[in-house]
């Protein structure tokens, strides 16, 4: 059945995001973070903001910007937090959401597999924040 071993995967890209932000944010002690990162050709400056919003949600705001790029200057990240089953989903990428049902109101079209792509470019940009030398 493909649609399990799609949810699988989708499952377990969401539990790895979980331990990297939490190992990021200091599980969940620090509310704020603003990480920098300064080499010779490079200036990356990412924020973090954590908002709980019950006992077992919360919401996670990532700004991750490159200052010497003109192409794209930043992403923006909106995450959902779930405690309870140790989640984080990508809630929307740049203001952008994956699809939502029903299909046919949906503005802008978007692949398929939108909401794969948003979580796995958040865990591309957890891993550089964890494996990237940023300091505060």
């Amino acid at each position: 059945m493909p649609e399990y071993k799609k949810t699988n995967h989708h499952l377990t890209i969401c539990s790895a995001n979980y331990l990297r932000v939490k190992k990021i944010m200091f599980n969940f002690k620090k509310k704020s973070q603003r990480l920098r990162k300064n080499d010779a050709n490079k200036n990356f400056i990412a924020e973090i903001k954590y908002s709980s919003i019950s006992k077992h949600t919360a919401e996670l705001y990532l700004e991750f910007s490159n200052l010497e790029s003109k192409i794209l200057h930043s992403f923006n990240f909106v995450s959902n937090i779930y405690h309870d089953v140790e989640l984080v989903e990508v809630a929307s990428f740049n203001g952008y959401a994956p699809n939502k049902f029903p299909f046919q109101f949906e503005q802008q079209p978007k692949s398929s597999d939108e909401k794969s792509q948003q979580n796995r470019f958040f865990t591309e940009v957890l891993d550089m924040i964890l494996t990237g030398e940023f300091y505060e």
